[in-house]
């Protein structure tokens, strides 16, 4: 996929106040070996990655396919992909208030791991905490 197909679907997976990543932004994680983006029908993962870990900067499903199981569909492919690139864990950000997502992480095994304050901020401006969550991949 171009960098143009992939940031057309990360817009469809994200409100418009909230959108993080540019196309430029996209272009450039084409060209890095740091980042990989991984892609299943109508939902899209940026994951950073490390000698050690995968950290998921983003992910999501487009808002009219939610509910359907294609997160946790991507988030499986995410898991067989980091133990394949033989990291020890996954980590990720989610905010305090999105259950939906925090249900589906912990449904796959990821603990709570640690917090931040006021780390969202909504186009409000206000602030919501976030839960950081691991994924333990070597025994």
């Amino acid at each position: 996929m171009s960098a143009e197909e992939y940031f057309n679907l990360y817009k469809k997976c994200v409100d418009i106040e909230s959108i993080q990543f540019s196309l430029e932004d996209f272009k450039r994680f084409q060209r890095s070996k740091n980042i990989k983006i991984e892609k299943e029908q109508n939902a899209i993962a940026i994951l950073g990655l490390t000698d050690r870990e995968v950290e998921i900067y983003f992910i999501g499903v487009a808002e009219s396919f939610r509910g359907r199981g294609l997160g946790k569909k991507l988030l499986k492919s995410i898991i067989s992909f980091s133990k394949y690139y033989a990291a020890d864990f996954i980590i990720l950000e989610v905010g305090i208030n999105n259950i939906p997502a925090k249900n589906m992480y912990l449904s796959l095994n990821f603990i709570e791991y640690g917090f931040r304050k006021n780390y969202y901020r909504n186009i409000s401006g206000i602030r919501e905490d976030a839960i950081i969550m691991k994924l333990n991949l070597k025994t």
